[in-house]
């Protein structure tokens, strides 16, 4: 948790809001913002698994932190390797879906070794914006569009 106050955190993510709203339109995503719990939860159809996928973001904290990224079972805040992707074919990259099931970019809270990530090398989680390695996002549309690139590459689940 960040002792930035939610209505900073709010802010930060309502300018972001319309872009990352006409972002998801454009490639079936369908987006809702809990503003109270500071939760964006996001759903799409894995069309190689052909199921329905979700993902939630928690974004306290939001910029002096990046969101913690987790898929999640439909409906819940469940995480598990169910409804994790499998890491898919990412040319010249790699895949950002771990084998520890995060999602494993310096914009995820969660890959951070303090949040239980694998990463103790980039800093810091409060050093996000700085990390020049890894699969680089700034603002949340920028990170949906790599999280759907990388989703569309996955053949399926881990589980």
């Amino acid at each position: 948790m960040s002792a930035l106050p939610a209505t900073v955190a709010r802010a930060s993510v309502e300018a972001e809001l319309d872009a990352a709203r006409v972002w998801a339109a454009r490639h079936d995503w369908i987006l809702s913002w809990e503003a109270e719990t500071l939760l964006l939860r996001l759903a799409t159809y894995h069309r190689p698994a052909q199921r329905l996928v979700e993902l939630l973001a928690k974004t306290d904290g939001y910029r002096a932190l990046p969101p913690a990224w987790m898929f999640v079972r439909p409906g819940t805040e469940e995480a598990n390797a169910a409804v994790f992707p499998a890491a898919g074919n990412m040319p010249g990259i790699g895949s950002i879906f771990h084998g520890s099931g995060v999602i494993c970019a310096p914009w995820n809270r969660l890959a951070y070794t303090e949040h239980g990530g694998p990463h103790d090398n980039w800093s810091g989680p409060e050093a996000w914006l700085q990390v020049p390695e890894g699969t680089i996002a700034h603002t949340i549309p920028d990170m949906l569009a790599i999280i759907d690139a990388h989703l569309r590459a996955s053949a399926g689940f881990m589980g």
